[in-house]
C-alpha cells in the first residue's frame, strides 16, 4: 500500500501524460457503445477515466477502483464532475465488483501488481455480462532470457511481483483471449478476453474462481 501511495504523489503523475493512446487503444477495442457499463481495474489516478466516460455517454456507468488510497484520493478529484462515475478503494484480489454487472472491464498494468493474479482475474470475470470484454495491458515475463530475468527480479522486489503469467491466468477463465497486435511481446503484453455467452451448454468452461 505505502508503495502505490508514494507512487501516486510521484511518477504516476509523470505516467499519466503518456496514456492517451493506450486509453484510446482500450476504447476502440472494448468497442464501447454509449449506456454501457464499465469496470476500470487498478485505475492507479484515474488517467482512463475521461475516456471512458466519453465512450459511454452521461448513461452509461463507470466504475473505477484501487487498492491506494492515495492514488483514489486523486482519482475521485479527477472524476467528481461526472455523476455517472464512481470510485472505489479496493482490492481487486477479495472484492466481488457485482455479479454480471458490466458489459466491459479495462485493467492497465494492474494485474501483474497484484498478490493473487488468479483471484483478481476471476472476480473480473464474474463482474462481466455474458458476452463482456476485458482489455489487458500488462508485464509478461513469462520467456526466460537474461533480460527477463533481471526484470523479473526487479518487478519483484519493487512490487512484489509473483511470477504469475496474466496471460495464461486470462486463459484459465476466459473463453477466448487475443493478443491485440498478433503476436506477444517478450516483456508486455496487450490482450482482449471474452466470457463466454452460452453458459447453458458449456458450463464446463464458464469462469469461476479458483479453488483455495
Amino acid at each position: 500500500m505505502q508503495l502505490w501511495d508514494f507512487a501516486a504523489l510521484t511518477y504516476y503523475r509523470v505516467l499519466d501524460l503518456f496514456t492517451g493512446s493506450l486509453n484510446d487503444l482500450a476504447v476502440e477495442k472494448l468497442d464501447l457503445r454509449p449506456g454501457e457499463a464499465v469496470l476500470d481495474i487498478g485505475c492507479g489516478t484515474g488517467a482512463s477515466i475521461p475516456a471512458l466516460v466519453e465512450a459511454v455517454g452521461p448513461q452509461g456507468r463507470v466504475v473505477a477502483m484501487d487498492f491506494s488510497a492515495r492514488m483514489v484520493a486523486i482519482a475521485r478529484k479527477r472524476a467528481k464532475k461526472w455523476p455517472n462515475v464512481e470510485v472505489r478503494q479496493a482490492d481487486a484480489c477479495t472484492t466481488d465488483h457485482g455479479a454480471e454487472q458490466f458489459d466491459a472491464a479495462v485493467a492497465l498494468g494492474a494485474f501483474s501488481a497484484m498478490p493473487d493474479v488468479p483471484a483478481a482475474i476471476a472476480n473480473a470475470a464474474d463482474a462481466l455480462k455474458p458476452g463482456g470484454r476485458l482489455f489487458v495491458f500488462d508485464v509478461r515475463l513469462a520467456k526466460k532470457t537474461h533480460t527477463t530475468s533481471f526484470l523479473r527480479a526487479a518487478y519483484r522486489r519493487i512490487a512484489g511481483f509473483t511470477g504469475a503469467d496474466v496471460v495464461a491466468e486470462l486463459k484459465n477463465v476466459f473463453e477466448r483471449v487475443e493478443p491485440v497486435f498478433g503476436v506477444e511481446g517478450e516483456t508486455t503484453t496487450v490482450v482482449m478476453a471474452r466470457k463466454i455467452t452460452d453458459t447453458a451448454t458449456d458450463s464446463a468452461r464458464t469462469p469461476s474462481r479458483p479453488a483455495g
